[in-house]
Formats: C-alpha cells, structure tokens, sequence
C-alpha cells in the first residue's frame, strides 16, 4: 500500500482528487488531505507518507517550503506539484527540490493516473534497487566469513601455507590481525552444555563466550576467532596503544600480554559461569608463536585440553603442561551425520560426562533406529566407529589390558559375535560404564599425585616464602585453580596448610636444645624475628620463648 498526502488550499480540488483516488482501486492507496501546509505537517508527523501532491502557491507556506518538512520525516517521498500557474521559475524551483513531476490545474484523470503509475513504479524500483544491494551486502559478508573461517580451519590444520600467501589472505579477508607478528592462541571448551541444547543454541552460547572474551580482551588486543566443533580458538595479538599513557601499566610486548591474559583467565571464566551459566575451560598457548608454527602449537594445546587434571570441569592450563599430558590419538570419522552424534559421544566420553553419554547414545540408537532401515551396512559403518572410540579412548590412557580384565574386548573387533542390534547397544552401555568408572578413579588418583607433590615441595620449602603464585608457576596451574584442587582434596586451602607446616616444624625446631629463636625464624623463611614471634603466637598461643620455656621442664 502507498500512502499519498493531498494538500491544496482550494477545497474543491482537494476533495476531488481524494475521491478520485480513493476509486482507483488498482493502485492500492490510502489517501490523506490537508488544506493547508501546517496541516499537512500534522498529518505526515502521524502517518507514513510516501506520494505528496501539492499546490505551490499556498497561504503562509508554499509547496516548495513544504519539501523540507516532508523530508524530515519521509526521506523518500516522491512529490508531484499541482499548480495552476505555468510560470517558468515555479518550475525550475520544483525540480530543484527533487519533484517528481509538475501538473498543471485541472489535470484530468488519465494524466493523474499515469503520473501516479510511473511514481509508484520508481518507487517499487527503488526499494527493489536497494533490497538488492542490501541482500548483496549481507551475502558478501557471509561469504567473507565463510573465507574467513577457511583460512582459518587451513591455518590451524598442516596444510603448507607461505608468510606471503598467509598476509594476502589476511588482507582480502579483511582480518583483524598483522602477518608480520607472532600470536597467542587461547582454546576454549565448554565442558557441559544445558541438559536439551539444540545446534542453534550451542550456537548462540559460543557467541556469549566470545562476546566475554573479547570484552576483556579487545582494548588492548587484535583478536580473531574460529570456532570448530569442539573448541572455540582465539588469535589474539597486541594493539597498538591508542594513547600514550591509555593504562596506568602500559603493555607494550606479547610476553606482558601473555602474562596480563593469564591473570584474567580466572575471571574470564567466572564471567561465563555467572552470565551463562557455562562452565568451560581454557588453555593458553606460549607468547610468540609464529603463523607457520600454529598448527603444531594448536595440536599441543587440544592435547593438554583432552587431558587436564581429571577431565574436571573449568581447568585453566597456561603454556606447558608435561605433568598432565600422556599420548592420546584420535581416529577422524566421516563428514556426515553419523560423525556429528559420534563427537557428541566422544565429547561426552572425554569430559567424563556419564549422564550426557548414555542419554546420547540412548538418543543416537533411538534416532537411527526411527529414521533408517538397519541394513547390515550401516550396522556396520556405526559398529566401527563405536569400536574406533572405545579403543582409542582405552589405548591413549594406557587402560584396554585392566578394562580388559572385566569386560571382553574381542567384541569390539567382530560386529558378528553380536546377536541383534539391541545385543551392540547393551555391549557399549556396559563397556562405557566400566569407563567412567574407572576415569573417575584415575581422577582422584591424579589429583591425590599432584597435591600430594605440591604437599612435598611446600615441605621442602619451608625455608623460603612460599607463595600460592609461586605454586602455579612450578606446577603450570593457574592460581584459583590449585587453590581450588587443593582445597577439594584436603579440606584446607593451600595457605592454612604451609600455615600448619610452619608451625608444627617451628615446635620441633624450637624444642632442639641450643636452636635460637632467631636460627628458628631464619630456617623457616621469615624476615624477621618479631614477624616470626606474632606469627607463632597468633596460632600457637603463645610466644616461642615462651614455649619454649612451658616445655623444656
């Protein structure tokens, strides 16, 4: 429908054209009409206008005066005057003001109709012009991410890229990024999705998750992301300050930068828990790494992800991790819908998600049960890559000979010792079950070894100042995070631990005869001896001479 204003100070022309529009029917109007300028004003303040025919000369403003407000509020109506003065200049002002057409008093029918024809068809060009610019734009950037997102799956992959072909598609691709830097990469992992996440949903987490990183990170970083199905990978390089004194703490090179991310991964992820409610994890690459070296830096990063401490939840790993890391191989599956439910599984599997594998796999079998017939081929095809993932996942932690030990492997290599379908699907819920049971026993058995080590280096360190900072450094662990471990595993944090250490070997060392006080405070790591007396009264009670004293009777 078009909208068309009739404004004329004439009654009698104004009530004329408005009925003899409102009967052209084939034109689909919806006609106003004002007698005056202001009133017209009133009119198109209220309502969309898209035609404006008006007389020039009218009382107080004329038609020409009238174009400015008109396009104020409608930038593209199209104004056809109506005038019954034939003067040369009256002419030349209206087509300087963009008029569509100039009618001359008393137009008859034809002439109006043919006029608005041509205008509704310039408009219905117009919009077509624009819409096709519009829907080119918008294809060419999907088309540029779509280039974008294979440069980058090339990149991380060992597909031979040259320096000089890698800076020319960063320059077609427009990508926030200089060739001529070294990176940071950050991987992360959202190691549970909401019981019930659809596609379109995970889709818009992963968009929440970059929105918080880059949030962090993007005043002081150049970043780039890429997502594939189980990790989200951040290129990230430093920004140019834009002022001179922009922080307090300027960062001017990647190993700052890389400390400074390390410090704000631990809120980065507490963001995502309070905001999304996703618990996901991180690890961060070394400081320079170099284009040509992303894929073998990124392959490192995916295995130290696979592996973390336990497969818990919401592991930050920075640089390396060789404690946490034993070989793990994985078999790619074909690119179709089978591998899509494949990964989830294995996803599942490698997060120790018991809950979310049985419902999947439950799930999977269901779905291709309803959906296709179950010739022997497809049996087989879903049978090997069931069997790739079990044993792959038993090889890589070193496990097949002690699963082995309770339920038979043999099956796993010979679709026909199954009796039925339904025989395979119990076989593999049987299987995964003994799986998570014993990850979980690894878990805590990992996690008993590292804090059992942390216990052993704090005790060989009783002499110096020991620092929770100090601790992740030596054990490639962000802080919160081994505070948080520590605390899981002993029920005390790491400080009230060294706290407890430094007191009981204080009381030992206080009871040799002839040790000092001040030999006491120089073997345990204090600066002084008064920092070392509060801190043996505040948790013993008293003061060491003291103590002393109440136990040499």
């Amino acid at each position: 429908m078009n909208h068309v204003l009739l404004v004329d100070d004439e009654p009698m022309i104004v009530e004329g054209l408005y009925n003899l529009l409102n009967r052209i029917e084939e034109l689909e109007l919806i006609v106003w009409k004002a007698h005056s300028a202001m009133e017209a004003i009133q009119v198109m303040q209220n309502n969309r206008i898209d035609i404006l025919i008006t007389d020039v000369r009218m009382p107080g403003m004329s038609g020409i005066e009238l174009i400015g407000h008109v396009r104020k509020h409608w930038h593209h109506c199209k104004v056809v005057f109506l005038s019954g003065y034939s003067d040369y200049e009256y002419l030349q002002n209206a087509f300087r003001q963009g008029a569509f057409d100039y009618l001359m008093k008393p137009a008859n029918y034809d002439t109006i109709l043919d006029t608005l024809q041509r205008v509704i068809y310039s408009i219905q060009a117009e919009w077509q012009e624009q819409n096709v610019i519009a829907q080119a734009e918008l294809h060419m950037q999907q088309a540029q991410t779509l280039l974008q997102k294979d440069f980058f799956k090339n990149v991380l992959g060992h597909k031979k890229l040259t320096l000089k072909s890698i800076a020319e598609h960063i320059q077609h691709f427009q990508i926030p990024l200089s060739p001529d830097q070294p990176l940071i990469l950050m991987i992360g992992r959202v190691d549970r999705w909401p019981t019930g996440s659809q596609l379109k949903d995970k889709m818009l987490l992963e968009y929440a998750v970059n929105n918080i990183v880059e949030d962090y990170l993007q005043r002081i970083c150049r970043i780039a992301t890429y997502s594939e199905q189980r990790y989200m990978i951040w290129f990230i390089q430093l920004r140019e300050p834009v002022a001179p004194q922009e922080d307090a703490e300027e960062i001017r090179d990647l190993p700052k930068l890389h400390w400074y991310i390390g410090q704000l991964m631990e809120k980065i992820q507490q963001s995502i828990q309070q905001f999304i409610h996703l618990p996901v994890s991180f690890v961060l690459s070394k400081s320079d790494v170099t284009w040509t070296g992303i894929p073998i830096t990124y392959d490192e990063m995916c295995e130290w992800m696979r592996r973390g401490i336990g497969l818990d939840e919401k592991i930050i790993l920075v640089e390396h991790a060789d404690l946490l890391l034993s070989h793990y191989a994985e078999n790619e599956l074909s690119p179709q819908e089978i591998r899509r439910n494949m990964n989830q599984l294995l996803h599942s599997l490698e997060s120790g998600d018991s809950v979310s594998f049985h419902d999947g796999m439950t799930g999977f079998f269901r779905s291709v049960q309803k959906s296709v017939f179950l010739d022997y081929n497809l049996q087989m095809e879903i049978f090997l890559h069931l069997s790739t993932i079990f044993i792959s996942y038993m090889n890589a932690r070193k496990i097949t000979k002690t699963i082995g030990q309770t339920i038979e492997l043999k099956y796993l290599a010979n679709y026909a010792m199954f009796a039925n379908w339904a025989a395979f699907e119990e076989y593999c819920s049987l299987l995964a079950t003994s799986l998570f049971s014993n990850t979980e026993t690894e878990r805590k058995d990992q996690k008993k070894e590292i804090i059992d080590k942390v216990d052993a280096f704090v005790i060989r360190s009783l002499n110096k100042d020991i620092s929770l900072d100090q601790l992740s450094s030596v054990f490639h662990l962000s802080p919160y995070y081994l505070s948080r471990l520590y605390h899981s595993e002993k029920g005390i944090t790491l400080s009230e631990r060294i706290k407890q250490l430094k007191t009981a070997r204080s009381k030992e060392l206080l009871l040799i005869e002839g040790m000092k006080i001040q030999d006491v405070a120089v073997e345990l790591g204090f600066d002084s001896v008064s920092y070392f007396t509060k801190f043996f009264k505040k948790n013993v009670g008293v003061t060491p001479q003291e103590y002393k004293l109440n136990n040499s009777r």
